[in-house]
């Protein structure tokens, strides 16, 4: 197959910093491949976007070979029926074929019903705490918070001391619910957090979850913890570089642009659980590359070599430094972790993603979950506005995401199971 044949496309979500990478990696690619159809890489805007431009395309009969798709659409796309195994493929085109290489966490996550890999795992992370320690340390804080309780009484120090903006969110309902909610072991829908299929339904109304809203409406109306778009920057990643916030709860993708200013002074550690629950693992979260259906066996030779390419571990290693993403692999991870710090961003986060026992925690695989996060975010400013309180916020949520789920079960009766 000559270097000109005509090009096979990969799709993805991301832009900036991120997306510059990518490009980089597709180039590096095709030219240690130049016997292989070369592998085309366009940028489709948002996660979101790029979900809704392959399903037009798919529907078109014009779809990619390979696309990138964010972890909330992984039930959709395993009921959907365009997307091919990506242990089927790599078996097909006799590349390297072992799944449980991956991290437990991001391969259970990517894996069927029968344990095969359905994607591959790619731009991953998780949530962690990311503190000042001279801020800490001039409020009298010894330590960062561990637990909600300590979380309260650092916002209050905070305050007491005349910083204006003790912690920064963008209210994102991944930290708030979905990963404050696995720290804790509490599952957040019922049939193993969706993941064995259909008739899953929310039940974050009886655990800790309405305690943590009611908490994080309190401190909002005191002004200790405060929205991104009240910060100078606009953005919470930059607030809190800028030392204008000294909390910040957001994923390990942000220490990238954290590093980037040079700040020496940042803790990293994981978030905080309420006392009484003993702390477990968080869950991933980020996207996984997914093959579609409809393409000739050349172009599947050429994105099973892709894939093959981004487990090597040193592609992954380069990946993660320059972009503040997690490694896939055990091997990838262990050689990353032999040369970070044990309080770096990824090690705190890759540790994040065990248990005590060394197990992961369920991941939540509910189907329209990215409208399931609309509608969380819609009822908390309903509740921060007090329109309405947060225990008739959660109400809220639970009863119009389990209507979603019905609408969910009805798309995909006759859909394969997991």
């Amino acid at each position: 197959m000559a270097g000109a044949a005509e090009p096979v496309e990969f799709w993805y979500g991301h832009s900036g910093g991120a997306g510059a990478v990518i490009e980089r990696l597709c180039s590096h690619f095709n030219a240690s491949h130049p016997g292989l159809r070369p592998l085309r890489c366009v940028a489709q805007g948002s996660y979101e976007q790029t979900l809704q431009k392959t399903v037009a395309a798919y529907r078109a009969g014009n779809s990619p070979a390979l696309v990138e798709i964010y972890d909330v659409a992984t039930l959709d796309m395993l009921l959907g029926g365009a997307s091919m195994a990506v242990q089927q493929v790599m078996t097909e085109q006799h590349q390297q074929n072992a799944p449980h290489d991956f991290l437990p966490a991001v391969q259970r996550y990517y894996a069927d019903r029968d344990g095969q890999l359905a994607a591959q795992p790619f731009a991953v992370s998780t949530a962690v705490l990311y503190s000042h320690r001279a801020t800490l340390a001039a409020a009298g804080i010894s330590e960062p918070p561990a637990t909600w309780e300590a979380f309260d009484a650092a916002l209050q120090a905070l305050k007491r001391h005349g910083l204006t903006c003790p912690a920064v969110t963008d209210f994102n309902p991944w930290i708030w619910l979905e990963q404050s909610s696995a720290a804790m072991g509490v599952p957040v829908a019922s049939a193993a957090n969706g993941t064995e299929g259909l008739h899953a339904r929310y039940r974050f109304d009886s655990g800790p979850h309405p305690r943590l809203l009611a908490d994080l409406a309190r401190w909002v109306a005191q002004g200790s913890l405060v929205n991104q778009a009240a910060t100078r920057s606009g953005r919470q990643e930059l607030a809190f570089a800028a030392g204008d916030c000294a909390l910040l709860l957001s994923s390990t993708g942000a220490w990238n642009l954290l590093a980037s200013g040079q700040i020496d002074d940042v803790v990293i550690s994981p978030i905080p659980v309420y006392q009484g629950f003993p702390r477990q693992a968080t869950v991933i979260g980020g996207a996984a590359l997914w093959v579609l259906r409809g393409q000739s066996p050349e172009a599947y030779a050429t994105v099973a070599a892709f894939l093959a390419y981004l487990r090597q571990p040193a592609v992954q290693i380069s990946f993660s430094r320059q972009t503040g993403y997690l490694p896939v692999t055990q091997q990838a991870a262990a050689l990353l972790l032999a040369s970070q710090p044990s309080d770096s961003a990824v090690a705190v986060g890759l540790s994040s993603l065990r248990r005590a026992d060394g197990q992961t925690s369920t991941p939540l695989r509910t189907g329209f979950l990215t409208r399931l996060r609309l509608i969380w975010t819609q009822e908390l400013q309903n509740a921060l506005a007090r329109h309405s309180s947060t225990d008739v916020a959660v109400q809220q949520i639970v009863e119009r995401g389990n209507d979603l789920l019905t609408t969910f079960e009805e798309t995909y009766r006759y859909a394969p199971t997991l």
